[in-house]
């Protein structure tokens, strides 16, 4: 049976595909310092590693900049959700009448797409909850947006790569590259524990390229860590 880290970064994983399709991180990015960068950190809680079917159960985000979390933009909602839950419900704490009372996806993304433009999104694992979001962005008929992620769990990998030949499956956990980082202990399977977590790892990451803030993200794009997906559809002119 596959590995998780296989079906997400084999030869023929949607990870794999978005790499090689190579879109380019927009000018106004590049050029931007990171002491400048605002950043969206987002995690979502699922029902699955399998893309195709996985459901939302929670999301959570909050933003940060120049090395500080904005606690006052901290954003948590239970989605509502029914059907087949697999073990999710269990392993992130809630109920099923949480999921049943739980809020619709479309309030949650309607509230988060006024963040796609302005805000570089960081992730731990953006290939697998982005893609949950472009089918999501599909079948609430959105329009057609291009989003600038980073990628905590593909900058871990770059700094592992640098020091080790081979980079074990389990190396590149949130707890795990937390760990590396000498950052405590968090909270996990909950959204926006998640997402303080990743922020606090990004900022730490961030902070090993750039001690002297003289870094613009053009400088980091070889880390491969930064990257752009396209979600919904083409808006329809009129």
């Amino acid at each position: 049976m596959p590995s998780a880290f296989g079906k997400l970064f084999g030869r023929h994983s949607f990870a794999s595909k978005i790499l090689k399709s190579k879109q380019a991180v927009p000018e106004e990015w590049k050029s931007c310092a990171l002491a400048d960068t605002p950043f969206l950190s987002i995690d979502l809680e699922l029902t699955s590693l399998d893309t195709q079917v996985a459901k939302i159960t929670s999301i959570g985000w909050l933003q940060g900049k120049s090395q500080q979390v904005d606690l006052s933009t901290a954003f948590y909602k239970v989605i509502r959700a029914s059907g087949d839950l697999a073990q999710s419900p269990v392993i992130h704490g809630l109920t099923a009448k949480d999921l049943a009372q739980g809020e619709h996806i479309a309030s949650a993304v309607e509230q988060l797409k006024t963040l796609a433009e302005s805000h570089i999104w960081v992730l731990h694992n953006a290939s697998l909850d982005m893609q949950v979001i472009a089918r999501v962005a599909d079948a609430l008929n959105l329009p057609k947006t291009q989003i600038t992620t980073l990628d905590t769990m593909l900058l871990e990998m770059y700094f592992l790569n640098k020091s080790q030949d081979m980079v074990k499956q389990n190396a590149l956990t949130l707890e795990q590259c937390r760990l590396r980082h000498q950052l405590p202990s968090a909270p996990n399977h909950n959204a926006l524990d998640d997402a303080l977590a990743t922020l606090t790892l990004a900022f730490s990451q961030l902070y090993q390229l750039d001690k002297v803030n003289s870094v613009t993200i053009r400088d980091l794009l070889q880390t491969k860590a930064f990257n752009v997906f396209t979600i919904g559809h083409a808006a329809v002119s009129t």
